[in-house]
Formats: C-alpha cells, sequence, structure tokens
C-alpha cells in the first residue's frame, strides 16, 4: 500500500530467472502449474534452460556411477549419485525408463545415452523424459559416441562399426579389427545417415568415449610391422561431421616402462591419464596431459600442444585413473577378497585430490562390481527434437 493505494507486486523478468535457475528440477516441474508464464518459461524458453544447465553444471555436478556386474548375469540396471559433499544422494530409479541390461554410453548436458546390446536410447533422468532411437543400417561390433554441438545446436550420436568378418574368406577375424562405416544421429532430424570414415580404416578403437562441448573422442591403435601398436586419438567434430587423426602425447622417455592411456576430460578440454605400473604391480603412478590447442592436430601434426598438468605417485597401491570430477581424479583400487585372488576381486572407489595429495574412499561397500563413472548435471534439456532459436 503506497499513498493509500494498492500497488501491483512483481519481480523482473531477470530475477525470476537468477531464483529459479538455482532450484532443481523436480521442483521447476511443480513451478509449471503456478501461471502460463512460468509454464512458458520452463517448457518453452531456451535461454531459461541454458541458465539453468549452466548454473547447475558449475554448482551441483554430481559423479554417476553404473555398476557392472564382472560375469554376465540378469541383474538390473543399478547405479548412484554422489553429491559434492562426497555423500550418496540417492539410488537413480532407472527401472521404468532403462531396460535392466542397458549400459550409458555418455552423459552430456542432463542427458544420457544408453545402449541395450544394437538399441539406443536417450534419458533425461531428472524430467523422466525418454526417446527410443530409430534402428539403423549398421550392425555387429560397434562403438558409440554422444555429445553436443552449439555450433549447430545439435545433440548427436556417433556410431563407428568395426570389421570382424573376412567377407573374401567368410571367416571372423578377431586379431585384425578395423573401422569399417560410421553413422550419425541427429535429434534434430531424428533420422540417421552415413558420414565418411575413410580415414579411419586402418585403425582399430580400443577406448570409449568421452566428450568436450562439439567434439567426441576415442583411443585408437594402427597396427604397424614393429613390436608395438601406434595409437592415435580419433576426433569427431559433432557440428561439422568430420573425423580427425591427433597424435598423443609425447612418448615417456623410458621406452621399457609398462604404461597405459586412459581419455578423461579436463574443464572442458580433452586430457588423458599415463597411467604406469612400477614393478611386478607393487606400485603406480600416473601423469595427466591436457591438448590444449586442437587446431594444430587437424592433421595428426606434432604434440607439442599436448601440456603435461601434473604427475602424481608413485603409490604404495595400485589405482587406476577412470575420470576427473571437479578437479579430483575418480580412482579404482581392486582388491583380492580374503587375500585371495581365486575367490573374486572387490573394487574400492577412491577420490585423490593432486594437490593436496589426499585419498578418500568414496561412500559405498567394497563389492564385486566393475564402476563406470559418469559427471552429471540435472537439466531441463528435452529428449525431443530440438528447436533452433532464429
Amino acid at each position: 500500500m503506497v499513498d493509500g493505494k494498492s500497488k501491483e507486486e512483481f519481480l523482473p523478468y531477470d530475477v525470476v530467472i537468477n531464483i529459479l535457475k538455482r532450484l532443481p528440477v523436480k521442483s521447476l516441474i511443480r513451478f509449471k502449474c503456478v501461471s502460463k508464464d512460468w509454464l512458458n518459461l520452463l517448457e518453452t524458453t531456451p535461454y531459461f534452460t541454458q541458465q539453468h544447465l549452466r548454473h547447475s553444471a558449475h554448482n551441483n555436478a554430481f559423479l554417476l556411477l553404473q555398476r557392472i556386474p564382472r560375469q554376465p548375469r540378469p541383474l538390473p540396471f543399478s547405479s548412484c549419485l554422489i553429491g559434492p559433499d562426497i555423500n550418496v544422494v540417492c539410488n537413480p530409479r532407472f527401472a521404468d525408463i532403462a531396460s535392466p541390461a542397458a549400459k550409458i554410453v555418455a552423459s552430456c548436458n542432463g542427458l544420457l545415452c544408453l545402449r541395450d546390446k544394437t538399441a539406443l536410447s536417450l534419458v533425461n533422468p531428472a524430467t523422466r523424459q525418454t526417446k527410443q532411437v530409430p534402428g539403423t543400417t549398421l550392425f555387429g561390433f560397434h562403438y558409440v559416441g554422444f555429445g553436443f554441438s552449439p555450433a549447430v545446436n545439435d545433440y548427436k550420436i556417433v556410431r563407428i562399426s568395426m570389421s570382424v568378418f573376412d567377407e573374401e574368406d567368410q571367416i571372423v577375424v578377431l586379431d585384425d579389427v578395423r573401422v569399417d562405416r560410421a553413422e550419425v544421429y541427429s535429434l534434430t532430424t531424428g533420422s540417421w545417415r552415413e558420414i565418411d570414415a575413410t580415414n579411419l580404416r586402418p585403425l582399430c578403437l580400443v577406448s570409449s568415449s568421452v566428450a568436450t562441448t562439439g567434439t567426441i573422442f576415442w583411443l585408437a591403435t594402427m597396427t604397424s610391422d614393429s613390436d608395438t601398436d601406434s595409437e592415435f586419438v580419433v576426433s569427431f567434430d559433432i557440428g561439422r561431421e568430420l573425423f580427425t587423426l591427433l597424435n598423443g602425447p609425447p612418448l615417456p622417455p623410458s621406452p621399457t616402462r609398462s604404461y597405459s592411456n586412459v581419455l578423461v576430460v579436463y574443464n572442458d578440454k580433452l586430457a588423458m591419464f599415463r597411467h604406469y605400473i612400477i614393478g611386478n604391480f607393487e606400485s603406480c603412478s600416473f601423469d595427466l596431459w591436457v591438448l590444449e590447442d586442437v587446431r594444430n592436430h587437424t592433421c595428426g601434426g606434432p604434440g607439442e600442444s599436448w601440456v603435461k598438468m601434473y604427475s602424481v605417485g608413485p603409490f604404495s597401491r595400485i589405482l587406476y585413473p577412470l575420470s576427473i570430477w571437479r578437479d579430483e581424479i575418480v580412482c579404482r583400487e581392486e582388491l583380492s577378497r580374503d587375500g585371495n585372488e581365486y575367490r573374486g576381486v572387490e573394487t574400492v572407489l577412491s577420490l585423490f585430490n593432486p594437490l593436496s595429495n589426499e585419498l578418500k574412499k568414496l561412500p559405498g561397500n567394497r563389492d564385486e562390481y566393475c564402476y563406470v563413472p559418469f559427471t552429471y548435471a540435472e537439466s531441463l534439456v528435452p529428449v525431443g527434437n530440438i528447436h533452433h532459436e532464429h
């Protein structure tokens, strides 16, 4: 009441957005019934979806762990969410939106790409929306990647099939697996189309995919006449739908030192852990290399753009780096049950802080599962066709 007259109270539009973007998706879904303006804001305003996603990813990024049995057995889809305070937030209920045999391929902007044998689907666990991806003409053994390109405002799935069948001799050849064909699915068009993968055909992919904004990556090897195969990074530009081969970081000075490479994402840049086993599996250490400038690598050029961020270890145990979450390293340790390696292996997950050298066990019991980690943030991103802003 001002001077005896009532005055309508309201909040400026940008203030409303600044408040609502901080709320969980479950609350926002309830708020759709407040008014038509809020319904339009929460359902059909890409700007708000982007603002909410940006805030969620920066402040409330979860560690999503999928449990996978070491031995094939009919267990239901199993996963857990770990929050920023390193506590288990919940065990997500995927039973009604994911088949029991589904595996998570990738997590991007609140969407999960799931794979069940050859069938693919997209899921937003926060909104409970699902979308079955149409079938494809590529069958057999294949690798899948999923990501988003702001350049074309589109989410895409790329599938790379591997040739394991010698058509001339009509036999399966497992010691000479190479890339055969590739195709891409666009969420905007809702359809698949085959793309050129000629430059990948001498290669064999050897890792799951990781994705930065606009690009998907895999590790690959090329068979050579020497005792060791040449290793490359396959890069897929989501917007331009182009494959590129990149060299990895410089080779270690001691070629006899046993190591393996693990692709991860560091501050939305491609990174690679180089993991060293010391002695007869007595201890380990690893380096983190970050690719600072992809533009110098369009034709597999020199590796000067790889920058070593840090080296950690040696550890008094064998830790396997899996991913990076909130600037800390998600590690796996495998322990023999009751000291008897023939009675089974149990998995322990930890977080290692490379600045403080602190190793913290993640919540959960030692068990017989393998764990696949993903960074996940709640969002309102729809699994339906993307509508471009004009």
